[in-house]
């Protein structure tokens, strides 16, 4: 239902206009915590409505019997490989990594699948060289669109960004929001760039539809199928967009994170109009859904089976790409009673109860040690970490994040590229290796201040043998052939031969099983993106579920690299890692709540 409200002039009354419409769920959120099987109930639902997806069939009319799932770009593999575990390849699937791969498969064998598994960014593909975009060109020229309404790159930044509650109001004629609003300092133009780019991709998307192609046409993009049903792993990885989402890291970069978002329709409330439409419903698996706010409620409600709650008419995506004229209008509405709040709790809480489900699974047998590898930064760093808070005449170590704002990141970037981070990050691998020469052991880094690449260069220049995945170099199939080498024991010698150490960002934490191979976490330093702890310990808490899950049969550690002042003193390291570990706020990030 939405709501309307109007002040009568002179009485003092409010005029409330209320319009209600009852739908059945499409779908919902799979909640389950991190290891409890979230993929084996995918692929046993799969299985259960295969004679009825065969049923629906219609190659003539572009209606697939196959589950389309969604994943993260270096998830691809291990979902094929789930697949044949658990069903001893009686699901006929197809894996799309990239546009050439698309080109292979006709319209009759993408109809004829049970599965097809492709990365959410493949709108955003690029090659090594060059500027083309192989899909949405691809796309455009599939669906016979004009070069007047060609699908333009994602924008290369937001108008808007979440935060954890979203306050204030536009203020009229101004280019952009007040700094309380979410945080926004985006322009008008951004809105209208983003704006744009989502008429052009639903243009073509509607150009598509309208043709016919005969079933042995290949490279039919996949906007054109109506799926079984949808599946999107990962769900909260296209939905979270703080402050310092936009970050290098490969899995999910900036432009590839805005090409997911418009991928799987997120700002589309007109469900038949979204890119990828659905018979029977859509589904989104987590182990951390993030459901301690309205507004990511009401995202997960539109998106997830396409339910309308009270709110969505307001909501900070919606206004991502509306005109100055809207947002005008939007702002003479004036703030929204407490009834209409309340109202909106109230839905979302229904949804919830409803919608998404969490079950914890049995409890691990293994024992989980957390350690602090403690250093000190050098004197150079430390005069460098002080020069850069000056400006706000703060004059010791003993800050937190909150204190510096906007001046955190420069602050972060001096401590997270310390070199007292290199030497015990090689202190920790020895101290391993001393007692476990063949384990292997994953490193996890934030690529939003440099750590990321700082424990890049601190491995490279150590000569150590390690892996990393690279999106500029590294194919889709490349990724995940890199994370496979991780996710099982040695079997033969040129496995054993292979690196016992992997990198990874922290963004690229989610859906990986690993913990078959590995029992060894170390973190190179503390996950911050903005004021939202609950996404952030959400974050570290996926990092740590790659090995801390059902299925593993050793005790795991998890080494924390905490930075401090030259002489010892307490600094931001420590402040960030007591916050993600604070108890609320684990519990808030992976809605566990009693």
């Amino acid at each position: 239902e939405e709501r309307s409200e109007h002040i009568l002039p002179g009485i003092g009354w409010c005029l409330i206009a209320r319009a209600a419409q009852k739908s059945p769920l499409r779908g919902g959120v799979l909640g389950d915590a991190i290891g409890s099987g979230k993929t084996v109930v995918t692929i046993a639902l799969i299985l259960s409505g295969m004679k009825t997806a065969h049923s629906r069939r219609n190659v003539n009319e572009g209606k697939s019997g196959a589950t389309l799932v969604v994943v993260p770009p270096g998830l691809v593999k291990q979902w094929d490989d789930e697949r044949k575990k658990f069903t001893n390849n009686q699901l006929k699937c197809i894996t799309i990594d990239c546009t050439s791969t698309l080109k292979r498969f006709s319209v009759k064998e993408i109809c004829n699948a049970d599965m097809v598994i492709v990365p959410a960014s493949i709108i955003e593909e690029k090659p090594k060289t060059g500027k083309q975009r192989p899909y949405t060109e691809h796309l455009s020229k599939m669906a016979g669109t004009s070069k007047k309404y060609a699908i333009p790159p994602a924008p290369s930044g937001y108008s808007q960004r979440e935060a954890p509650t979203i306050e204030g109001t536009w203020v009229r004629n101004m280019a952009s929001g007040p700094e309380i609003y979410v945080g926004n300092k985006g322009k008008q133009r951004s809105r209208d760039e983003q704006a744009y780019y989502g008429f052009c991709y639903s243009e073509a998307i509607m150009k598509l539809r309208e043709k016919k192609f005969d079933p042995s046409e290949r490279g039919v993009p996949l906007e054109y199928f109506t799926w079984e049903r949808i599946i999107i792993d990962e769900c909260h990885e296209t939905l979270v967009t703080g402050m310092q989402q936009e970050s290098k890291a490969a899995d999910f970069k900036a432009q590839a994170r805005r090409g997911a978002r418009e991928f799987l329709g997120v700002a589309q409330t007109d469900i038949s109009k979204r890119p990828l439409v659905a018979t029977s419903g859509v589904w989104g698996l987590t182990g951390t859904p993030l459901l301690e706010t309205e507004a990511r409620v009401t995202e997960l409600a539109n998106l997830m089976g396409g339910t309308y709650l009270t709110g969505a008419a307001y909501h900070w995506r919606k206004e991502e790409r509306e005109s100055g004229r809207d947002l005008y209008l939007n702002q003479q509405g004036g703030t929204k009673s407490r009834e209409y709040r309340c109202t909106i709790q109230d839905t979302c809480h229904a949804y919830v109860k409803q919608a998404c489900q969490r079950n914890r699974g049995a409890k691990l047998q293994v024992k989980l040690t957390r350690k602090q590898e403690i250093v000190n930064m050098n004197s150079t760093e430390g005069d460098a970490f002080l020069k850069e808070i000056a400006s706000l005449k703060l004059q010791n170590f003993c800050i937190t994040p909150d204190q510096l704002g906007e001046k955190a990141s420069n602050a972060l970037s001096i401590t997270a590229s310390s070199e007292a981070r290199h030497s015990a990050l090689m202190n920790i691998i020895d101290s391993i290796q001393i007692d476990e020469p063949t384990t292997k052991m994953i490193i996890f880094a934030n690529a939003f201040f440099g750590g990321h690449e700082s424990a890049l260069k601190a491995l490279k220049k150590s000569g150590k043998k390690f892996c990393h995945v690279s999106d500029n170099e590294d194919t889709v199939n490349r990724q995940n052939e890199i994370i496979s080498w991780f996710r099982h024991v040695d079997a033969t010698d040129r496995d054993r031969s292979r690196p016992r150490i992997l990198l990874l960002s922290f963004e690229q934490a989610a859906g990986h099983n690993l913990q078959e191979a590995c029992h060894h976490v170390i973190m190179y330093d503390p996950m911050y993106s903005g004021n939202d702890a609950v996404a952030d310990a959400s974050v570290e808490e996926q990092a740590l579920g790659r090995v801390l899950r059902q299925g593993q049969k050793n005790d795991v550690t998890v080494t924390r690299i905490v930075l401090r002042g030259p002489s010892g003193e307490t600094c931001l390291d420590d402040y960030i890692v007591e916050r993600n570990l604070d108890e609320d706020v684990l519990r808030a990030a992976t809605s566990n709540f009693d």
